[in-house]
């Protein structure tokens, strides 16, 4: 198993307009309000622009024998909110986007939407799918449900309930790709108060897709992880680029 201690350091994002981070989170009020973050600067989402508007499917509420909410969006960034407000318990918030389609012209300009077969002499072309997950607890509650995946073809899992986790105590997490260990994957993260563009780790998981981490500070996280294979029919676009990131709290 690897081990990971939290040290300071910037990494260089990858300048692609499809790169930027893609979260959800959300809090308990008078009724359960969510958010899509897209952006490169967690916690804090920047607005999405109206033509990317249609790539994010609905937010969805998991509870603890898996039923399904889906939330209604309403007003700027995909807010989502419930009827009401939910019970003490842990869920988890779960959001994706479509299959798109990121196409490079020969003039290094981004076409959304288009394959290489749509545009004469493109360079290459992405087929992008983002997948995100915030373990929501509210309340005193710690339950394992959130240590299962949930059928993401993508996602992080915490092998324990964040509801556990604590400052200067290693926590492990599991990658999957297509419901199998994502082996020797990159990943890394960051927490809420930290500096732009910076991150407080950076590893790889081991051959089960594990990695062990030891938080050096509290509050909001987020651990972000991507994985890129090539496509059968390159005639058409040549890779396949997964995203998936997972949002907690550290008390």
């Amino acid at each position: 198993m690897k081990k990971i201690y939290f040290t300071l350091v910037s990494l260089v994002l990858v300048s692609s307009t499809y790169a930027h981070d893609f979260w959800v989170d959300g809090y308990n009020s008078s009724t359960f309000k969510a958010h899509i973050g897209y952006g490169h600067g967690f916690p804090h989402p920047e607005k999405i622009a109206e033509d990317k508007l249609d790539i994010f499917e609905s937010l969805v509420i998991l509870d603890k024998d898996l039923k399904n909410i889906v939330l209604k969006s309403k007003g700027e960034n995909y807010q989502h909110n419930t009827k009401n407000s939910l019970e003490d318990g842990t869920y988890i918030l779960k959001g994706s986007t479509k299959n798109v389609y990121w196409t490079k012209t020969k003039d290094n300009k981004w076409e959304m939407g288009k394959t290489k077969q749509d545009i004469k002499d493109a360079q290459y072309c992405d087929q992008v799918s983002k997948f995100s997950k915030s373990i929501i607890n509210i309340g005193d509650d710690d339950n394992l449900f959130v240590t299962k995946p949930i059928g993401e073809k993508f996602e992080i899992i915490p092998l324990d309930n964040p509801a556990n986790f604590k400052v200067g105590e290693p926590f492990k997490v599991q990658v999957l790709l297509d419901g199998k260990p994502a082996k020797t994957i990159k990943i890394k993260g960051t927490f809420a108060s930290n500096t732009k563009h910076q991150f407080a780790f950076y590893g790889t998981t081991d051959l089960r897709g594990k990695i062990e981490i030891t938080p050096l500070r509290g509050g909001k996280w987020i651990l972000m992880t991507e994985s890129t294979r090539a496509l059968k029919n390159t005639t058409k676009c040549d890779n396949e680029f997964n995203y998936a990131t997972l949002v907690f709290n550290i008390k």
